[in-house]
């Protein structure tokens, strides 16, 4: 490679490709990569022409400035917009592709048409070759689509730093930065007639940026969806902070109990000023942040029992801030007050907030396995349909109680342990976990360990749980739910009854599930072939009686499926 300023751009473009890899795999980054790659693949096209020796050779550049250049505009809008939250119209993101690619058309007809450049020939400068133009009446469109897209980024930025609570005034102001040196650099160029293409460094500068900010963005998003994971009715807020004790987000719920919070805004460090009850709380917890804390705070007539934890992110268990929980204890409270007038009473709110609180830990353990899910490309909603299907397992189960010796409150707890099975892949590799094809060997046995991962994941999250059934299903279901009847499964090889029942449960459903839907490296396949798999594998992968029964969970399973197909067209 001939070394010249486009070749130094270049290869800082192709590294920070790299690191938008590294940086954002966790996050869902397709627009930031479809960025990174547009400005890789024009300033392949701006070296190439640098080093061209013929005029043919250099429009081949020039089709590659092109062909990314006039959809990094784009994509830097779009992506702009997602860090400031702000949802772009798809009729106006259609428009402005369609606005791209009649440019598009132009510059790759330049040869044998004069619309956009009237003339060319070749010159060069520094020892650079570079295309010397006379613009066309048609090339008006492209300093019009130029300014466009910088004059919507600019309208995004002000908009989000002016109206946008949820959004940091520090990104919007990096933002708004970026946006102004973009200006700056095309100006120049364009005021003193510079031969070298500067605006490219423009590109560098956004790149780098939007590498810096997308990690700081990422805590925002998992603050919104442990705050998203909350019904907005429930008795239960949540504030999240993040280490430094800056703000990051809450639930409604968290403002209706606690008027302070309205007022608090994004990125702002919590203060006596800004939030003097929550600031007085936990002053003596913040100096050494090691124990859970709990305290209580009254507020006009309500009752608020607060817990502070700290919020850990990733498969590495990155700590990256705190969450206050906060329930509304003023029923409790007021009946406890009068409880011995109310006994009666008093018994039937406990039973009714004891509800409340289990469907909640229910939603909370779906939430958990949806955020572990989203790190795993390969099974998209696997734990929502197995969560479900498998309900329709355990109706068919309830009328052979007798059979195999259970009641159906097992049956039961096997369906609200169904979505923590797994959990472990929490601690497996992001390059084996999303890897979009076949396992090697070794990469296999990495993914085998996440069913005895699993198992330690979910003893530590039940650890103290009064129901101890619950929590002997609910380890049992993440350690052996890959056990096959004959004995070749993992990852303690157990062999028919050794294997617990829930265990073998779960393997039925969670078999058929990956059989009939789609990953990234198959497609679904259909209902026959995948019950006649099933069929011919009792007695071998699965306990025969129960994989009679499930058979017989056909038409309903059936339905199910349809159900998901249909609400996903």
């Amino acid at each position: 490679m001939t070394l010249n300023m486009y070749s130094v751009l270049l290869l800082l473009s192709a590294v920070n490709l790299v690191l938008l890899y590294v940086l954002g795999r966790k996050q869902n980054y397709s627009l930031y990569v479809l960025l990174f790659g547009s400005i890789t693949v024009s300033l392949m096209g701006t070296y190439a022409v640098s080093t061209a020796e013929s005029m043919e050779a250099a429009l081949v550049g020039h089709r590659f400035i092109y062909a990314g250049g006039v959809f990094a505009p784009v994509f830097m809008a779009l992506a702009v917009a997602r860090l400031c939250k702000i949802k772009i119209p798809h009729l106006i993101s259609v428009g402005l592709m369609l606005f791209s690619i009649v440019i598009l058309y132009f510059s790759f007809n330049i040869d044998t048409q004069t619309i956009y450049y009237s003339s060319m020939h070749l010159e060069q400068y520094k020892g650079m070759t570079h295309i010397i133009r006379e613009y066309g009446p048609a090339h008006i469109l492209y300093p019009i689509f130029l300014a466009i897209n910088v004059l919507s980024i600019l309208g995004i930025v002000i908009y989000s730093h002016v109206w946008k609570k949820n959004v940091t005034k520090k990104i919007s102001a990096v933002l708004f930065a970026m946006d102004i040196s973009t200006i700056t650099l095309y100006f120049v160029q364009k005021i003193f007639d510079i031969p070298l293409d500067i605006f490219t460094i423009s590109y560098i500068i956004s790149e780098v940026i939007i590498l810096i900010l997308i990690r700081r963005i990422g805590m925002y998003e998992v603050s919104e969806s442990i705050a998203a994971s909350i019904e907005e009715n429930s008795t239960y807020g949540y504030i999240i902070l993040d280490r430094k004790l800056r703000y990051l987000s809450c639930n409604d719920t968290a403002r209706t109990f606690l008027a302070e919070v309205t007022s608090l805004k994004t990125d702002c460090l919590l203060s006596e000023d800004n939030a003097p009850i929550l600031h007085s709380k936990l002053t003596r917890w913040f100096d050494n942040p090691e124990q859970i804390f709990s305290f209580s705070i009254q507020e006009n007539d309500r009752y608020l029992r607060c817990s502070t934890k700290k919020l850990f992110y990733g498969g590495n268990n990155q700590e990256i801030g705190y969450y206050i929980e906060l329930v509304d204890t003023t029923q409790q409270q007021r009946y406890v007050e009068l409880m011995d007038n109310y006994n009666t009473t008093l018994k039937n709110d406990v039973a009714a907030k004891t509800y409340r609180i289990e469907m909640l830990q229910d939603k909370l353990i779906l939430g958990m396995s949806d955020i572990i899910e989203s790190r795993d490309s390969n099974t998209g909603g696997h734990v929502k349909r197995t969560s479900l299907a498998i309900r329709i397992f355990t109706d068919e189960l309830k009328k052979h109680t007798t059979f195999f010796g259970f009641n159906e409150q097992f049956l039961d707890n096997v369906a609200k342990a169904a979505p923590m099975h797994d959990l472990g892949k929490i601690a497996v590799q992001d390059v084996i976990l999303r890897k979009p094809g076949k396992f090697s060997s070794v990469e296999f046995e990495e993914m085998k360990t996440h069913s005895e991962k699993g198992a330690k994941i979910v003893t530590q999250m039940l650890d103290g749980l009064e129901d101890k059934e619950f929590f002997d299903i609910a380890v049992n279901i993440a350690h052996y739910h890959h056990e096959k009847w004959n004995g070749k499964g993992y990852p303690s090889k157990l062999a028919g009854k050794a294997i617990p029942i829930e265990a073998r449960i779960m393997a039925l459903v969670d078999v058929f599930d990956a059989l009939v839907s789609k990953r990234c490296y198959k497609e679904k396949m259909n209902f026959d072939d995948a019950f006649h798999i099933i069929e011919e594998s009792l007695g071998t992968h699965f306990d025969p009686d129960l994989g009679e029964l499930f058979l017989k969970c056909r038409l309903r399973l059936e339905q199910f499926y349809n159900g998901i197909e249909e609400k996903e067209k």
